[in-house]
Protein backbone atom coordinates (compact mmCIF):
# COMPACT_ATOMS: atom_id res chain seq x y z
CA UNK A 1 0.00 0.00 0.00
CA UNK A 2 1.37 3.43 -0.95
CA UNK A 3 2.14 5.88 1.81
CA UNK A 4 0.36 9.26 1.83
CA UNK A 5 3.63 10.87 0.66
CA UNK A 6 3.41 8.75 -2.53
CA UNK A 7 -0.14 9.85 -3.24
CA UNK A 8 -0.76 12.18 -6.19
CA UNK A 9 -3.59 13.78 -4.18
CA UNK A 10 -2.63 16.86 -2.16
CA UNK A 11 -4.06 16.81 1.36
CA UNK A 12 -5.25 20.38 1.96
CA UNK A 13 -5.09 21.44 5.60
CA UNK A 14 -5.49 25.24 5.24
CA UNK A 15 -7.35 27.58 2.92
CA UNK A 16 -4.05 29.34 2.14
CA UNK A 17 -2.55 26.02 0.97
CA UNK A 18 -5.52 25.50 -1.33
CA UNK A 19 -5.37 29.09 -2.66
CA UNK A 20 -1.69 28.59 -3.56
CA UNK A 21 -2.39 25.32 -5.39
CA UNK A 22 -5.20 26.87 -7.45
CA UNK A 23 -3.04 29.91 -8.21
CA UNK A 24 -0.09 27.84 -9.45
CA UNK A 25 -1.85 24.98 -11.30
CA UNK A 26 -4.06 25.55 -14.38
CA UNK A 27 -6.49 22.71 -13.57
CA UNK A 28 -7.40 21.43 -10.10
CA UNK A 29 -9.87 18.73 -9.05
CA UNK A 30 -10.86 19.09 -5.38
CA UNK A 31 -12.69 16.55 -3.22
CA UNK A 32 -14.52 17.75 -0.10
CA UNK A 33 -15.02 14.93 2.40
CA UNK A 34 -15.23 14.10 6.12
CA UNK A 35 -13.77 11.25 8.11
CA UNK A 36 -17.23 10.13 9.27
CA UNK A 37 -18.83 10.15 5.78
CA UNK A 38 -19.52 6.66 4.36
CA UNK A 39 -20.17 7.75 0.74
CA UNK A 40 -16.96 9.83 0.89
CA UNK A 41 -14.99 6.73 1.87
CA UNK A 42 -16.65 4.74 -0.92
CA UNK A 43 -15.84 7.25 -3.70
CA UNK A 44 -12.31 8.17 -2.53
CA UNK A 45 -10.59 5.16 -4.17
CA UNK A 46 -12.07 6.19 -7.53
CA UNK A 47 -10.87 9.79 -7.07
CA UNK A 48 -7.42 8.52 -6.04
CA UNK A 49 -7.23 6.16 -9.04
CA UNK A 50 -8.16 8.99 -11.40
CA UNK A 51 -5.51 11.18 -9.76
CA UNK A 52 -2.88 8.50 -10.28
CA UNK A 53 -3.81 8.21 -13.96
CA UNK A 54 -4.28 11.92 -14.77
CA UNK A 55 -2.04 14.07 -12.55
CA UNK A 56 0.32 16.28 -14.56
CA UNK A 57 2.10 19.61 -14.26
CA UNK A 58 -1.12 21.25 -15.46
CA UNK A 59 -3.67 19.12 -13.57
CA UNK A 60 -3.54 18.64 -9.79
CA UNK A 61 -5.78 16.67 -7.47
CA UNK A 62 -6.52 17.71 -3.89
CA UNK A 63 -8.84 16.79 -1.05
CA UNK A 64 -9.80 18.34 2.25
CA UNK A 65 -11.81 17.40 5.30
CA UNK A 66 -14.67 19.88 5.72
CA UNK A 67 -14.39 19.58 9.51
CA UNK A 68 -10.68 20.51 9.45
CA UNK A 69 -10.87 23.40 6.94
CA UNK A 70 -14.32 24.94 7.59
CA UNK A 71 -13.42 28.30 6.01
CA UNK A 72 -12.82 26.61 2.65
CA UNK A 73 -16.04 24.59 3.00
CA UNK A 74 -17.91 27.83 3.71
CA UNK A 75 -16.31 29.64 0.76
CA UNK A 76 -17.32 26.82 -1.58
CA UNK A 77 -20.87 26.77 -0.20
CA UNK A 78 -20.79 23.08 0.64
CA UNK A 79 -24.11 21.76 1.92
CA UNK A 80 -23.51 18.02 1.43
CA UNK A 81 -20.56 15.70 0.90
CA UNK A 82 -18.89 14.23 -0.93
CA UNK A 83 -18.55 17.21 -3.24
CA UNK A 84 -16.12 17.70 -6.10
CA UNK A 85 -15.01 21.04 -7.53
CA UNK A 86 -13.09 21.70 -10.71
CA UNK A 87 -10.97 24.82 -11.08
CA UNK A 88 -9.62 26.24 -14.31
CA UNK A 89 -7.02 29.03 -14.27
CA UNK A 90 -7.82 29.92 -10.65
CA UNK A 91 -11.61 30.06 -11.01
CA UNK A 92 -14.22 27.49 -10.00
CA UNK A 93 -15.42 26.10 -13.32
CA UNK A 94 -17.85 23.35 -12.26
CA UNK A 95 -18.86 21.08 -9.41
CA UNK A 96 -20.33 17.66 -8.84
CA UNK A 97 -22.29 16.70 -5.74
CA UNK A 98 -22.57 13.17 -4.41
CA UNK A 99 -20.85 9.84 -4.91
CA UNK A 100 -21.63 9.10 -8.57
CA UNK A 101 -18.62 7.26 -10.05
CA UNK A 102 -19.55 7.54 -13.78
CA UNK A 103 -20.08 11.30 -13.55
CA UNK A 104 -16.88 11.81 -11.55
CA UNK A 105 -14.82 9.75 -14.01
CA UNK A 106 -16.31 11.63 -16.98
CA UNK A 107 -15.67 15.04 -15.40
CA UNK A 108 -12.06 14.20 -14.53
CA UNK A 109 -11.49 12.76 -18.00
CA UNK A 110 -12.73 15.98 -19.57
CA UNK A 111 -10.45 18.16 -17.47
CA UNK A 112 -7.51 15.82 -18.14
CA UNK A 113 -8.10 16.35 -21.88
CA UNK A 114 -8.26 20.11 -21.40
CA UNK A 115 -5.02 20.00 -19.42
CA UNK A 116 -3.40 18.17 -22.35
CA UNK A 117 -4.68 20.86 -24.71
CA UNK A 118 -7.73 18.94 -25.92
CA UNK A 119 -11.47 19.45 -25.34
CA UNK A 120 -12.89 22.94 -24.91
CA UNK A 121 -16.37 22.23 -23.56
CA UNK A 122 -17.11 21.59 -19.89
CA UNK A 123 -16.74 17.87 -19.11
CA UNK A 124 -19.52 17.80 -16.49
CA UNK A 125 -22.02 18.37 -19.29
CA UNK A 126 -20.89 15.37 -21.33
CA UNK A 127 -23.37 12.50 -21.57
CA UNK A 128 -22.26 8.87 -21.72
CA UNK A 129 -23.21 6.97 -24.88
CA UNK A 130 -25.82 4.96 -22.99
CA UNK A 131 -27.21 6.39 -19.75
CA UNK A 132 -27.90 3.81 -17.06
CA UNK A 133 -31.03 4.13 -14.90
CA UNK A 134 -30.52 6.55 -12.01
CA UNK A 135 -30.49 3.78 -9.41
CA UNK A 136 -27.49 2.14 -11.14
CA UNK A 137 -25.56 5.44 -11.06
CA UNK A 138 -26.18 6.00 -7.35
CA UNK A 139 -23.83 4.78 -4.67
CA UNK A 140 -25.76 2.58 -2.26
CA UNK A 141 -25.82 3.81 1.35
CA UNK A 142 -27.86 2.93 4.43
CA UNK A 143 -30.30 5.73 3.52
CA UNK A 144 -31.07 4.58 -0.04
CA UNK A 145 -30.31 0.86 -0.04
Amino acid sequence: MASPADSPVHNITTKAQFDELVKTTPYVALQAHASWCGPCKAISPIFNKQAKENTSEKFAFAKFDTDDVPDLAFELGIRSIPAFFFFENGDKDSDLMGAVPPKLTAAIGGYAEKAKGGAEEKPAEEKPAEEKPAEENTLKTDENF
